[in-house]
C-alpha cells in the first residue's frame, strides 16, 4: 500500500512572458548549469537562492497563488500534495524547477509532504494502459570499452547489485521480473524491448545534450551505447524513441548526464522531452551532469520505492532524499580525480520527471503473484570459491551471452594465469544462468573435487520417479559413461529451462607436459556430456591450460583486465583512499601486475606493513606482490615442460612491449620449426596472452609482465639484438604501411631505441613525434621528457634540430632569452654543416621571438637573411612560409600594403608549386589583414576560401582556426557558419 497523495494537484501555469518581466532569473539558470557543467561545488545555500529567485518570480507575477498553495496545502492535511509545474513553453521548461523553494516549507522537491513534476498542457491522444502485474524492470547498462578509465567508466558491477538488493525479495514472491543483461548495444535493447516488453525502463551510461551543433540542424541529445566491437556507438535521441514504438513501458528512468536537458526553441528536442512527447506516460531525465554514486543511490531507492506500489511521483521524491546522503570516501575517488569533491552534491535536484498522470500506476497490482520456482537446489556451486561481487569483463560477457542467446553455447573452456578471474568468469555466467532457471552443478578439481559429492546432489535432484528409473537403469550398465549419460538425460528430461556442469581448475588434473586430463572420471563425464550436448544442456571449464583434444572453436584465453577494471577491483580491496588518489602508482601496480586480480589481492596484503611515505617501501611491496603473483601461475612447472624451441620463441618475444599480430611473432622465430605453432602452445599454456584489436579487426599476442620480470630473475640471457631490429622493424612497418597514428610511433620509438638504433629514434621522433606533440601544447613534456636525449645525437643534423625545437618550445611558453639561445646554438651547427634549408628555418623561428617582442626591424632582418637562403638553393617552401612571416610582421606594425604585397609574393608561389596548405596559411593571414583595413567583404571572402580548400583537403589546423574566430564575426559556433557563408557565396560545392 503507497503513500496516500491528494486527489486534487497544485497546478503552477507560470504565465507567458515570465522570463522577459524577471530575465534574472534566467541568469541565475544559467549560472548555476555551468557549475554542474564545469564539477563546481553547488550547496543546497546556492540552490535555495535559486529555489527563492523562482517562487518570488512566480508570486511577483500572480499574487494570488501564495494564498491558493497555501490552502492547497491546507486542504490535503496528511495526504502528500502533487505540485506540478505545466507549461508548453521550452524556455520555460528549461528552469530548475525542482529547486523550487517556499519561505515556510523550504525546497518543495524533497520535501516528505509534497511531490514534484512537469506536465505538458496537452497530452497524447492515447497512453498505454497499465497492465496486470507482476512488474517487468528491465536495468539496461552500458560500459563501452574505450571510456576514459578513470574519469568516466561506470560502476554498472555495483548498480546491479544494489537493484538486485532492492528487489531481491520481490522477484522471489513473483511481484518483479528483473532483467539485467550485460551487454550495452543498442541491438539488444531493442530486442529486450520486444521481448521482454518491461514496464519500468532503466537507462544507465553516460549521455550528452548538444544545444547548438550545425547550423539548420535542430539541438538532439546522444546516449552511449556500445558497439559489437566494444567500442562506443553514439545514438541519437529520435532514433532511440522510434525503438519504443509497440512497446509496453509505462516508465523510463535515464540515468544518464544531460538526458533530462532540452531546447528554449521546442519540447520535442532532448531525450526526456521526445519520450514524453510520444506518449510514454512518465519519464525521469537528468537536468546536467549526474555524479555516477548519486545516480546509483537514486536508481536503487527509486526502485525499492516503486516495487513497494508507490506512485511514480512518490518514489521520485523518496529517491530524491535518498541522494542527500554523505557518501564513503572511497567511491568518490573516481570523482576526486576528475576535481569533483564530495561536498559538491547538489545532485538530489537534477532528477526532473515528465509525467502525463502522475496517479497512472507503472502496473495494475490486483493480481496474484507467482512465487519463482526453485530450480536449483544442490549446494555445489557454493564450495567453488567465487568472489563477493564481480567485476568488469564486460566484453567477454556481452559476446558470450550474445553467444548463448543465439543457441551458440553449448560448451566452453576459458583459461588464463591463475588470478586472471577465470573462475569469476565462469562462475558468473552460472550464476546469471542459474536465475534463467537453469540447474547448476559444479566440481572443483583438486582436493575439493569429490565425484561421490558430486554425483549425489544430481541423484537427490531427480524427482522419485526419474530417481526410481535411474536406480533400475544403473544397475545394469557396465560402463562410467553409460551411467552418466544416462542421469544427465534423467535430469534434463525435467528440467524446465536446462543443466549447466561447472568443472573448475582442471589444471590440478592435466599432465604439465602433454597438458592431457588425467582424471578418468573426469574424461567420462566430458564424453558423456557432449554425446548428450543440445541447447539445454551446458559445459562451462576452467583450466590455467587448454589440453590438446579441446576445440579452438569452444576456447576462451581471457586476457588481463583493463585499467578501468582493475580500478574497479582497486576499490574491493579496501586500500588506503590516500594510496587510491595516487593514480600514478596505480598504473605501475596495474602493469607490473598484468591486471591480475590475485596480483592485486598479494598487493593489499603487503601494503599492511608499507610506510607509504616512502618510494622504496612501494617497490618493495610491489615486488613481493609480483613475487608471489609468480609462484601462483606457476611459472616454474610450466617453463621446465618447455621444448628448446618453445623456450627460445619465449624469451624472444620479450623484444615486444606490446600486444602485436601473430606475423609480429613470426617475425622474431623465423629461424625456429613452425612459429605460429609455437605460439599457440606458448597460448595454451597461458604464458602468452591473446587479445582482439577491435579497430584493427586482429588477434594480438604479448607476453604477461610478471612472466617477462620472471624470466630475467632466472637469468635468461637478455633478446639478440637481431631479434630486436627485428621487432622495431616490423612495427615501423606497421606504423607507416597500417597504423599511420602518434600512438603506434611512440611504440614504434620504444622499440627502436631498445634495439640500440638511437638515430632511427631520434629521426622518428622528430618527424613524427615532436611537432604531433607540439601542436597539442605539450611543451613541458618535450623539453622534460623527449628533447633532452634528442640533443645528445651525436648526428649534427638531428643535434641542431632538436636545439631548435628546444628554442620553440621555449618560445611558447614565453621564456624568449632561452629560447634565442637554444634558436642561436642551432644556427651555429647548421652554419658549420652546411646545412642552407635548416639554416633558412632557423632564421625565421628566431625573428618570431623578436616579432614577439616588439622589435619589427630585427624580426625583418633575419627573415631577409632567410628569404636570400631560400631563393639561393631554391627552396620554394621556405621561401613562402617566409614571406608570409614578412607580412605577419609589417602588418604587426601597422604596414598594411607592405603585408599583402608580401602574401601576395607568397600566394603565387603556392599556387606554382600547388600546395594547398600553404595558400590556405597564406588567405588566412590576407584576410586579417583585410579586416584590419576595414574591407570586412574581402577579409569573409578570404576565409570562406580557406574553408572551402581545408575541408577538401582535410586540414584540421585550418578548420580549428576558423571554428576559434566565428564567434569574433558573429557567426554561429563551430563550422556551420563558414559552410552557410560558402553557399551564400555560391561556392558550396
Amino acid at each position: 500500500m503507497g503513500k496516500i497523495v491528494s486527489g486534487t494537484p497544485f497546478v503552477i501555469r507560470p504565465r507567458v512572458g515570465l522570463l522577459e518581466r524577471y530575465p534574472w532569473v534566467r541568469h541565475a539558470s544559467a549560472d548555476l548549469s555551468l557549475k554542474y557543467a564545469f564539477h563546481d561545488v553547488v550547496t543546497d545555500e546556492a540552490l535555495e537562492n535559486m529555489g527563492a529567485l523562482l517562487w518570488n518570480a512566480l508570486v511577483a507575477d500572480e499574487p494570488e497563488l501564495a494564498g491558493d498553495f497555501a490552502q492547497a496545502r491546507q486542504a490535503a492535511g496528511l495526504a502528500i500534495l502533487c505540485v506540478v509545474i505545466e507549461s508548453d513553453d521550452p524556455a520555460i521548461q528549461q528552469l530548475p524547477w525542482e529547486v523550487l523553494y517556499h519561505p515556510d516549507y523550504a525546497f518543495l522537491g524533497k520535501s516528505p509532504a509534497f511531490t514534484l513534476l512537469r506536465q505538458l498542457p496537452t497530452r497524447p491522444t492515447t497512453l498505454p494502459a497499465p497492465e496486470a502485474g507482476p512488474l517487468r524492470v528491465l536495468l539496461f547498462t552500458s560500459l563501452p570499452d574505450d571510456l576514459d578509465a578513470e574519469h568516466s567508466r561506470l560502476s554498472v558491477e555495483e548498480q546491479q547489485a544494489l537493484v538486485l538488493e532492492a528487489l531481491a525479495s520481490l522477484v522471489n514472491e513473483g511481484v518483479v521480473q528483473l532483467e539485467m543483461p550485460d551487454d550495452g548495444r543498442f541491438a539488444t535493447l531493442k530486442q529486450l524491448l520486444g521481448d521482454f516488453q518491461p514496464h519500468l525502463l532503466f537507462l544507465f551510461g553516460h549521455g550528452k545534450f548538444y544545444d547548438a551543433p550545425h547550423m539548420e540542424e535542430p539541438p538532439y541529445a546522444i546516449f552511449q551505447f556500445e558497439a559489437d566491437d566494444g567500442r562506443s556507438d553514439l545514438v541519437r535521441d529520435e532514433e532511440i524513441a522510434q525503438a519504443f514504438f509497440g512497446s509496453s513501458v509505462q516508465g523510463i528512468v535515464l540515468s544518464a548526464c544531460e538526458s533530462g536537458q532540452g531546447s528554449s526553441l521546442a519540447l520535442t528536442q532532448g531525450l526526456m522531452w521526445r519520450l514524453s512527447q510520444m506518449g510514454v506516460p512518465h519519464v525521469i531525465g537528468m537536468r546536467e551532469s549526474v555524479l555516477e554514486r548519486a545516480g546509483i543511490l537514486f536508481n536503487q531507492a527509486l526502485c525499492r520505492a516503486l516495487a513497494q506500489k508507490e506512485r511514480i511521483d512518490v518514489a521520485l521524491q523518496q529517491a530524491r532524499q535518498a541522494i542527500t546522503t554523505p557518501l564513503r570516501e572511497s567511491i568518490w575517488l573516481k570523482n576526486d580525480a576528475a576535481g569533483v569533491s564530495e561536498m559538491s552534491l547538489g545532485q538530489w535536484c537534477l532528477p526532473a520527471l515528465v509525467s502525463q498522470n502522475a496517479a497512472q500506476p507503472l502496473i495494475t497490482w490486483t493480481f496474484t503473484p507467482r512465487p519463482q520456482a526453485q530450480t536449483w537446489t544442490n549446494q555445489t556451486l557454493e564450495q567453488i570459491s567465487l568472489p563477493p561481487r564481480f567485476v568488469g569483463r564486460r566484453s567477454e560477457l556481452r559476446d558470450l551471452k550474445s553467444r548463448w542467446r543465439r543457441g551458440g553455447l553449448r560448451q566452453l573452456l576459458i583459461t588464463g594465469p591463475g588470478g586472471q578471474g577465470k573462475t569469476a568468469l565462469a562462475g558468473k555466467l552460472a550464476q546469471d544462468l542459474q536465475r534463467r532457471g537453469y540447474t547448476v552443478f559444479a566440481w572443483s578439481a583438486g582436493a575439493e573435487g569429490d565425484w561421490d559429492a558430486f554425483m549425489l546432489e544430481m541423484e537427490l535432484t531427480l524427482s522419485p520417479t526419474q530417481a526410481e528409473r535411474y536406480t533400475r537403469g544403473v544397475g545394469r550398465l557396465t560402463q562410467e559413461a553409460d551411467r552418466i549419460k544416462l542421469l544427465l538425460r534423467l535430469l534434463l528430461a525435467e528440467q524446465e529451462r536446462g543443466v549447466v556442469l561447472f568443472f573448475d581448475n582442471l589444471e590440478a588434473v592435466q599432465d604439465a607436459q602433454t597438458l592431457a586430463l588425467t582424471d578418468e572420471r573426469l574424461r567420462a563425464w566430458l564424453a558423456a556430456a557432449q554425446s548428450v550436448a543440445g541447447p539445454r544442456l551446458i559445459l562451462l571449464l576452467t583450466s590455467r591450460w587448454r589440453w590438446p583434444a579441446w576445440p579452438e572453436a569452444d576456447h576462451w584465453p581471457l586476457r588481463h583486465a583493463g585499467y578501468g577494471d582493475f580500478l574497479q577491483m582497486a576499490l574491493l580491496q579496501n586500500l588506503p583512499p590516500a594510496f587510491l588518489r595516487e593514480r600514478k602508482r596505480l598504473r605501475e601496480v596495474h602493469r607490473v601486475l598484468h591486471g591480475n586480480g590475485r596480483g592485486l589481492h598479494f598487493f593489499a596484503a603487503a601494503m599492511r606493513n608499507m610506510d607509504a611515505a616512502e618510494e622504496e617501501a612501494f617497490l618493495r611491496t610491489l615486488d613481493e606482490a609480483n613475487a608471489e603473483l609468480q609462484t601462483n601461475m606457476a611459472l616454474a612447472r610450466i617453463v621446465a615442460h618447455l621444448n628448446s624451441a618453445e623456450r627460445d620463441l619465449l624469451a624472444r618475444l620479450r623484444a615486444y612491449q606490446t600486444p602485436v599480430p601473430a606475423e609480429g611473432v613470426v617475425k622474431i622465430g623465423l629461424d625456429l620449426p613452425a612459429p605460429e605453432q609455437l605460439l599457440q602452445r606458448l597460448l595454451a599454456i597461458s604464458l602468452v596472452e591473446r587479445q582482439y584489436h577491435a579497430r584493427w579487426q586482429v588477434h594480438e599476442y604479448q607476453l604477461p609482465h610478471p612472466v617477462v620480470t620472471w624470466l630475467e630473475q632466472q637469468g635468461v640471457p637478455p633478446v639478440a639484438r637481431a631479434w630486436r631490429l627485428a621487432a622495431a622493424a616490423y612495427l615501423d612497418y606497421v606504423y607507416r604501411r597500417e597504423r599511420p597514428e602518434i600512438s603506434q610511433a611512440l611504440l614504434v620509438h620504444q622499440a627502436w631505441q631498445a634495439a640500440g638504433e638511437q638515430r632511427r629514434a631520434d629521426r622518428l621522433a622528430l618527424d613524427r613525434i615532436v611537432g604531433a606533440l607540439n601542436r597539442a601544447g605539450l611543451y613541458q613534456t618535450l623539453l622534460k621528457d623527449w628533447l633532452p636525449l634528442i640533443r645528445e645525437a651525436d648526428d649534427p643534423r638531428i643535434k641542431a634540430e632538436a636545439l631548435g625545437q628546444t628554442g620553440k618550445q621555449y618560445f611558447h611558453l614565453g621564456d624568449y632569452d632561452t629560447a634565442l639561445a637554444y634558436l642561436q646554438q642551432s644556427r651555429h651547427i647548421r652554419q658549420e654543416i652546411g646545412d642552407k634549408a635548416g639554416e633558412g628555418t632557423t632564421l625565421n623561428n628566431i625573428s618570431q621571438i623578436f616579432k614577439a617582442r616588439g622589435d619589427y626591424d630585427t624580426a625583418l632582418a633575419y627573415l631577409q637573411q632567410s628569404l636570400q637562403i631560400c631563393q639561393e638553393i631554391g627552396d620554394k617552401a621556405g621561401e613562402g612560409t617566409t614571406l608570409n612571416n614578412m607580412a605577419t610582421t609589417a602588418h604587426a606594425r601597422g604596414d598594411y600594403d607592405t603585408a599583402l604585397a608580401y602574401l601576395q609574393q607568397s600566394l603565387q608561389i603556392w599556387q606554382e608549386i600547388g600546395d594547398k596548405a600553404g595558400l590556405c596559411a597564406t588567405l588566412f593571414n590576407m584576410g586579417h589583414i583585410h579586416r584590419q583595413n576595414g574591407s570586412i567583404q574581402e577579409a569573409v571572402g578570404a576565409w570562406v576560401m580557406v574553408y572551402l580548400m581545408a575541408k577538401k583537403i582535410g586540414l584540421a589546423q585550418a578548420l580549428q582556426a576558423l571554428a576559434q574566430l566565428a564567434p569574433r564575426l558573429g557567426l554561429p559556433g563551430g563550422l556551420e557558419g563558414w559552410e552557410a557563408l560558402a553557399r551564400q557565396f555560391g561556392n558550396g560545392e
